[in-house]
């Protein structure tokens, strides 16, 4: 094994320690508070305190978790929302409010369309009908000719926001995936981490007597 291949396998190692340094903290506290308690003081009394330490830090990791997903759905602090309650007390006199009631009037806007269509008459002569019949077929070409164009431009439009729409779908689920997984690994592994010290922390606690006999 050469050194480059030594340096490359402890940087992968560091990478692959610092994905799961939640999971590796979670376990050095719960070791670290339990050496104290079997091991430094080896005393019915020390199993209990250190139970009762981490259900204390279980606590707070738990809450702050809790708080964090409430905050990541932009939801209100807890804070604010005792603070909103606060001045909300009632009040021994009321104070009255008249309010004057707005009216609001809006027009909409309409398309006028005219249309030039010359009527056969038959008291004219034959050359000037048959001039208002060929200008009736050139207005009809160029009523044509404008839904064609419309048309068009329908399908086009149509098309871009098909397109628009598309993007701004991917777009969303992309941010939403991206939510759900800051979600999952920030908030919510902290509270499991802060629920698994508080799981050992009553354990401890309440079976200190069965444990300090089981190690002597």
């Amino acid at each position: 094994m050469n050194v480059n291949q030594l340096i490359n396998w402890l940087k992968a190692f560091f990478r692959w320690v610092i994905e799961a340094k939640i999971v590796i903290m979670c376990l050095l506290v719960i070791i670290s508070v339990s050496m104290l308690g079997f091991i430094t003081w080896q005393s019915e009394a020390s199993i209990r305190s250190a139970g009762y330490v981490l259900q204390l830090i279980g606590m707070i990791f738990a809450v702050r978790g809790l708080l964090g997903i409430r905050a990541h759905f932009s939801q209100p602090l807890l804070r604010d929302l005792f603070l909103k309650w606060l001045l909300r007390f009632p009040k021994w006199r009321h104070d009255t409010v008249v309010g004057v009631a707005t009216a609001t009037c809006s027009l909409d806007g309409f398309r006028a369309r005219v249309e030039v269509w010359s009527p056969d008459d038959p008291e004219k002569t034959i050359e000037e009908r048959l001039n208002a019949l060929v200008q009736n077929l050139a207005n009809l070409r160029q009523g044509q000719q404008q839904h064609s164009l419309s048309i068009d431009d329908l399908k086009d439009s149509h098309e871009e926001h098909k397109k628009k729409v598309e993007e701004q779908t991917k777009k969303l689920e992309e941010d939403l995936r991206s939510d759900l997984e800051s979600l999952h690994i920030n908030d919510l592994i902290t509270s499991l981490v802060g629920l698994t010290w508080l799981t050992t922390g009553i354990t401890m606690s309440t079976l200190s007597t069965e444990l300090y006999l089981w190690l002597h």
